[in-house]
């Protein structure tokens, strides 16, 4: 394999997921962020943590291998420095050090496990400085496989955030077991979602409200019909309540093997995208918020915004 020279403005941020792990590696030319590579595996890391506590070895070899791909592909590339964080799955599983060990020894990358704080920090960071809207309230919503966090500011700055235990693959695996899924267990999972929502009564009603993460660039592929994931189309792709609420209703209608055949939803998705897009949607619904923008500048944009910050 031939590899690119080195550079000090070559870096890479490893975003480590309960259901995502994705790779941004980036040129740095002393003021923005010019993209190399941008990838997402589905790893599915945090299977089975809400309800056993633990990472499973099958977990943990699967995010071992995507960690693999991403360090090859940094090599080919000629990134010099790479950083890694964990957030909700690591957070949560007891056994986490033994996955960073195993990571630290096979492959020699060290991982910093994230706290819901820094998590929204992070997200809430990648916006704004993508958007540089001045005058404008933004909530920032970011909907994962284990949290979710909201975050609300003003300009770069932070004013209000909330990293709740809501998530994809948690409440999935925590609700719906049904193939397809039962009325009762989709409004059962509604009404968590609702409960777990009280805690932002306190938040404003935003100007603009920005989703990332999977879910939301998901629910965008889909809505756009694209056969695979393309950054440039999704980015800043406006949803309505109306079209999410469709796609609910579509992916209540069928069993996950049909959902493996709608255009825009990756195979992997099928089994947890009707939980996401219900927290998603019930976000909107809360906030008073007719219209979400899709943002492909997540935690790992965040984080390396930071880390350069610090340099």
């Amino acid at each position: 394999m031939k590899s690119a020279p080195t550079s000090p403005n070559r870096i890479a941020a490893i975003d480590i997921g309960t259901n995502t792990i994705l790779l941004l590696a980036s040129e740095w030319d002393g003021k923005t962020l010019h993209p190399l590579l941008e990838k997402e595996r589905i790893a599915r890391l945090g299977e089975g943590v809400h309800q056993h506590g633990v990472l499973s070895k099958s977990a943990m070899e699967r995010g071992l291998q995507v960690l693999k791909e991403y360090l090859t592909d940094c090599q080919r590339l000629g990134i010099q420095r790479i950083f890694a964080a964990g957030t909700s799955a690591l957070r949560e599983a007891r056994n986490a050090n033994e996955f960073l060990k195993e990571v630290k020894e096979r492959l020699n990358l060290s991982i910093e496990i994230i706290s819901g704080e820094e998590e929204a920090l992070l997200s809430y960071l990648a916006v704004s400085k993508d958007l540089k809207e001045e005058a404008k309230r933004i909530l920032v919503a970011d909907v994962g496989g284990g949290s979710t966090e909201l975050i609300l500011g003003f300009r770069e700055k932070m004013t209000q955030w909330v990293s709740l235990p809501m998530g994809s693959v948690r409440y999935t695996e925590q609700f719906l077991h049904s193939d397809p899924v039962r009325p009762q267990e989709w409004r059962e999972m509604e009404n968590e979602i609702e409960k777990t929502l009280k805690n932002t009564t306190s938040f404003k009603t935003p100007d603009l409200m920005i989703a990332v993460g999977g879910t939301a660039t998901t629910l965008a592929q889909v809505e756009m019909g694209l056969s695979e994931f393309n950054p440039r189309k999704i980015h800043h792709f406006k949803l309505t309540q109306e079209s999410i609420r469709g796609q609910i209703l579509l992916y209540r209608s069928k069993t996950k093997k049909e959902r493996k055949t709608i255009q825009g939803l990756s195979p992997l998705r099928a089994d947890v995208i009707l939980a996401g897009a219900t927290i998603l949607y019930k976000i909107m619904k809360t906030m008073n918020c007719h219209e979400v923008k899709i943002s492909c500048h997540g935690v790992r944009y965040g984080l390396l915004y930071r880390k350069l910050s610090n340099t």
